[in-house]
């Protein structure tokens, strides 16, 4: 099982609203897990560290924990090596997101929308001005398939999670890019739909390839313009998809 923490765990592991906040917790590391955001088998912080870093009770992550247990999303094992892990059989799942997709009105899914694309934009502007080759280099190694990979959805799915994260991390704005991974997790399960569409799948590899070469040249308006390509396909395919399940 995997341990070592990605990228976008501050987004996470960040301290919640007020209400409910077992079912925060379990609605925020759900739809973090359907959403690449946390991968299948990785650890999360034990009890204490996991409570300070959302700033509730031990009983509440315990409770939070038990609950992600009996729905399968976590597993715990007990030794010098064990802890709480991500499941590794965690599948995401095509009927789960079309409920999540009708669930959502056009007006909600037009919001989120706006509010990933101000804060996406703003990470490919800063990105631009402060990337350098190395940055580069892991973008393009990013957008690499394995074509044998046994779920080609979920892979670009993980490849579309990533590539948005490094665009942020090169940013080197901490508080836009934990805002911008944490309106990412708000998509959860959604993520999925999209990119089992090979359409889908070619015409955003072709904007994010492009992304690259506008963060290379350092050209700032047009890695946004870029970005809010990138933004408005999930957009239009989301909306599409919503009004055909209607």
């Amino acid at each position: 099982m995997s341990t070592a923490p990605i990228r976008s765990a501050s987004a996470v592991f960040r301290p919640l609203r007020s209400g409910s906040l077992v079912d925060q917790i379990t609605d925020r590391i759900l739809d973090a897990a359907e959403s690449g955001l946390l991968q299948p088998g990785q650890r999360l912080p034990n009890e204490a560290e996991f409570a300070a870093a959302l700033g509730v009770s031990a009983l509440t992550i315990r409770e939070a924990l038990s609950r992600l247990r009996s729905e399968k999303v976590v597993v715990t094992t007990r030794g010098r090596t064990g802890g709480s892990f991500i499941s590794p059989a965690l599948a995401p799942s095509t009927a789960r997101a079309e409920d999540r997709l009708r669930e959502l009105t056009r007006l909600e899914i037009s919001e989120m929308a706006a509010h990933f694309e101000a804060l996406a934009v703003g990470c490919a502007r800063a990105a631009a001005r402060r990337a350098g080759t190395a940055d580069v280099v892991a973008l393009r190694a990013i957008t690499v398939i394995d074509p044998d990979v046994s779920d080609l959805s979920v892979a670009w799915r993980q490849v579309e999670t990533e590539f948005i994260i490094e665009v942020a991390t090169i940013a080197r704005i901490a508080r836009l890019s934990r805002a911008l991974m944490s309106v990412q997790s708000e998509y959860g399960v959604l993520t999925l739909l999209p990119n089992e569409d090979s359409d889908y799948r070619y015409e955003v590899a072709g904007l994010r390839n492009d992304l690259t070469d506008r963060l290379e040249a350092r050209d700032e308006s047009a890695a946004a313009s870029t970005m809010r390509g990138l933004i408005a396909a999930n957009t239009t395919w989301l909306l599409t998809r919503r009004a055909e399940l209607m």
